[in-house]
């Protein structure tokens, strides 16, 4: 991605985290950039399209996270690193997990603007699933319904997480990442 699209699209997620969708606007992103309105429509149609583009960064962003572990090795484990790799993202490209997962603005109808990109967005939960089915087909789970069991895994981690976040979990980042690590593997390990 050229340096001047990343600007435009972090520059675009932080008025969208500060002001929310009522206050966005194409002209404060481009002023943002350091362009003019009209330059940054050469990029973007619209503003719903250049939110589509920040979503579909962050998902990318995230898939690459998970897409780092290795499926080759025992099923448990892997789904122990992939909830880890989700709490990874979530400390270190915040800005991008506030926006997909936690922003009171519903963004969600913008994943309909492109087919392509909506199947793309689905990729790091389809990642998640496969791992599941992979320890249900190994009998190492009790669960046989790969997407609820998917679904819960993403929400426990979700919601510790977002509470971390928005600080409303009282502990130093150290303390917490010790105990979403001994939650999540104990979620797990339970399923």
């Amino acid at each position: 991605m050229s340096e001047s699209k990343e600007l435009i699209l972090s520059c675009a997620r932080d008025i969208f985290l500060k002001e929310g969708l009522s206050h966005f606007s194409m002209r404060k992103v481009a002023s943002c950039v350091g362009m003019s309105a009209t330059a940054l429509y050469r990029h973007y149609t619209n503003k719903e399209e250049l939110l589509f583009q920040v979503l579909l960064r962050g998902y990318r962003i995230f898939s690459r996270y998970l897409e780092k572990i290795n499926d080759t090795q025992a099923p448990l484990g892997c789904l122990e690193k992939s909830m880890l790799a989700y709490l990874n993202f979530a400390l270190a490209e915040k800005p991008y997990y506030e926006v997909m997962f936690m922003s009171n603005d519903q963004m969600t109808g913008l994943k309909k603007l492109n087919s392509a990109g909506a199947e793309e967005m689905r990729h790091s939960f389809e990642l998640l699933q496969n791992r599941v089915q992979r320890a249900i087909e190994q009998k190492l789970v009790k669960t046989d319904d790969s997407y609820v069991a998917s679904f819960g895994l993403w929400a426990y981690a979700h919601g510790q997480v977002s509470l971390f976040l928005s600080g409303r979990a009282e502990v130093s980042r150290k303390q917490f990442v010790k105990v979403y690590t001994s939650l999540m593997k104990s979620y797990i390990h339970q399923m």
